[in-house]
């Protein structure tokens, strides 16, 4: 018995996925510098200027940079940065709030903070050496939460270098003599992709300082009696 088969003509398709991980801001950098490049490796032959064109015209075409997929950067979707520390200072929780609290304090106890400007209840102006001592920078801030004794919460305002929030959290320790701070340090990297790189690279800098920083601050609030003012 002969079986015949007809075969039916249909229409199938393939999704495909590209994947990007670049904005569109750098993808038109990466255009502008491709033909740059281009343009200057025929004028002065260089195979070397006419790679790095031709690599950013694929950069700028497909919206993928290789270099960033190797670190794990996806400049499309930026992520806060936070950045957090927890420790243990032998004082109540109302009392380090309150030193805390009292802005004025602050530069005598953290290191790289080198002045506050009380301006009101909540706008500051604040400066410091974070990034060294070759230069210095400084932004306003707003507390933006006060919970007294518990919680204080701000943000930087407009215009600052790097915008970020924080938020500090005092909860009293099981004897109750002693105060579990809670620093939360939350940023977004600029200048897209490469804001990312520079974080990933500045991170674990960050981190230690953010430690060397409260461990200054728990020294001079255990070991002199703090000015309420």
């Amino acid at each position: 018995m002969n079986t015949h088969l007809k075969l039916r003509s249909g229409r199938f398709s393939i999704e495909k996925h590209q994947y990007e991980n670049i904005g569109w801001s750098e993808r038109m950098v990466s255009m502008f510098l491709s033909g740059a490049l281009i343009s200057w490796g025929l004028r002065k032959p260089s195979k070397v200027k006419f790679l790095y064109g031709a690599y950013m015209a694929y950069r700028a075409a497909t919206g993928r940079c290789l270099l960033y997929e190797q670190l794990g950067i996806d400049a499309k979707r930026p992520r806060a940065v936070n950045i957090r520390g927890e420790f243990v200072i032998e004082k109540p929780a109302s009392e380090v709030y309150t030193y805390w609290r009292n802005l004025n304090n602050l530069p005598g106890s953290i290191r790289h903070l080198l002045d506050v400007k009380v301006i009101d209840e909540n706008l500051s102006h604040w400066k410091s050496n974070v990034m060294g001592s070759l230069f210095s920078i400084d932004w306003d801030a707003e507390i933006v939460k006060d919970e007294p004794g518990h919680f204080i919460g701000w943000q930087s305002s407009a215009g600052a270098l790097i915008h970020h929030v924080g938020k500090v959290e005092f909860t009293p320790g099981p004897d109750g003599q002693s105060t579990v701070l809670k620093v939360t340090l939350s940023y977004r990297p600029p200048a897209g992709g490469v804001g990312i790189g520079l974080a990933k690279l500045m991170n674990p800098y960050l981190e230690g300082l953010l430690k060397k920083e409260i461990k200054s601050f728990k020294h001079t609030i255990e070991n002199k009696t703090p000015v309420y003012t």
